[in-house]
């Protein structure tokens, strides 16, 4: 029951249903999803309830197939009315002011530092000579550096470098900026995943992309990062030739990036896999466990695990963060973090006395989160705060998250 409508989130999360030209028949289904709030969970709940759907009714996925994923502050661009003679700008901008052009350029600048890690981590397919599918619909973008060239310059080079036309690994072909080179409207589209049918795996990533974001506001405080010299480039071209290729035409041939050489540099993708997951970690750990569903696909991505003759449903059965008794509990006290429901207390101990006495209070909940509440509460915040993920706050009276 799709919404059709950018403004209303159906109960499927599903915007429409349409067909594709490059799928075979019928051109295939293609399933467009509406943003949702930042939080594995919800994302996890949506892509299920999709997937289990579709293959339910006889769908599944081929080297024609992907997953694309838009991250962006706003679907509007609609006119405002009544503005024709008065001067203002007659589009709809969600910004209070244009985003500074840098935290889009560290964004593109990770992108490139991270594109073998994430086309490594997103493989889906199952034959070891073609693991992934080709590279025509998602160009790399390793030589195209937003520190020689404007933002605005990126755009156009990635997107006349695949065909004048939106095929980049990640293309900004929907982004607008001001006459200062900010950004007016923030909208990515990133194509690199190949179509998977594991809900953790879709969830995670979706996950990954937005985290990516927002460490590149972190970063940009301190300018624009390097991606590597020369040496490292040219290291990154080969592993990427070796990964994700082939640009024949439409119809000149298959539809496969030639994988047979990509053993050589496992070592250097597993290890800068992990190194993404690391430098996004301390982000992705407040919206759910797709860290930990990133490190299982950067050890051993789908495409490795289907070509070893395992099918969807064991894929996912091994990399699925099930929610478990302690994973509701923790629901449970992050929901007092996150909100602040305890506050002004005088130590962290009567902070975790208060958290303890209240859910013991609501009979439904205790039941469901199992017993020993108390010292599971103090156990668990302690941990978060040696882990350095949480402190305590003496002007609040209560923890807060890091």
């Amino acid at each position: 029951m799709p919404s059709n409508c950018y403004g209303h989130i159906a109960e499927s999360g599903v915007h429409s249903i349409t067909t594709d030209g490059s799928l075979l028949g019928k051109k295939g289904v293609e399933i467009i999803t509406i943003g949702r709030r930042i939080n594995y969970r919800e994302f996890y709940k949506m892509s299920k309830r999709i997937l289990d759907s579709s293959v339910g009714r006889g769908a599944y996925m081929n080297e024609r197939c992907s997953t694309h994923m838009h991250v962006l502050a706003s679907y509007y661009g609609k006119l405002a009315p009544n503005t024709k003679d008065t001067g203002i700008p007659t589009q709809i901008n969600e910004f209070e002011r244009d985003m500074p052009e840098i935290i889009l350029a560290n964004f593109h600048q990770l992108c490139r530092r991270y594109q073998n890690a994430m086309t490594w981590m997103t493989m889906a397919l199952d034959d070891p000579q073609k693991m992934t599918r080709w590279e025509k619909f998602r160009v790399s973008v390793l030589q195209i550096s937003a520190i020689l060239d404007s933002m605005q310059r990126v755009k156009e080079k990635i997107h006349r470098n695949s065909g004048n036309n939106k095929y980049g690994w990640v293309n900004y072909d929907n982004m607008l900026f001001g006459k200062g080179g900010g950004v007016k409207r923030f909208h990515v589209e990133l194509r690199g995943a190949d179509g998977i049918m594991c809900p953790s795996a879709v969830a995670a990533v979706a996950c990954m992309y937005y985290a990516l974001v927002i460490k590149a506001v972190e970063i940009s405080k301190y300018g624009i990062v390097e991606v590597g010299d020369e040496e490292w480039l040219e290291r990154s071209i080969q592993i990427k030739e070796a990964m994700m290729n082939n640009m024949k035409d439409y119809n000149a041939g298959d539809r496969f990036s030639h994988t047979k050489h990509l053993h050589k540099y496992y070592d250097d993708l597993v290890a800068e896999s992990h190194d993404l997951v690391r430098q996004l970690k301390h982000i992705l750990i407040k919206i759910g466990p797709a860290y930990r569903v990133l490190e299982k696909l950067a050890d051993r991505p789908i495409a490795l695990r289907r070509c070893d003759g395992e099918d969807w449903d064991a894929i996912e059965r091994d990399i699925e963060i099930p929610m478990t008794e302690q994973g509701k509990f923790e629901l449970v006290v992050d929901e007092f973090v996150d909100l602040r429901l305890v506050t002004e207390c005088d130590s962290m101990e009567e902070w975790v006395e208060a958290v303890t006495r209240t859910i013991q209070d609501d009979k439904a909940i205790a039941e469901e989160i199992g017993s020993d509440i108390g010292d599971r509460v103090k156990t668990y915040v302690m941990d978060k705060r040696n882990e350095g993920e949480l402190i305590w706050s003496d002007t609040l009276g209560t923890v807060v998250l890091l």
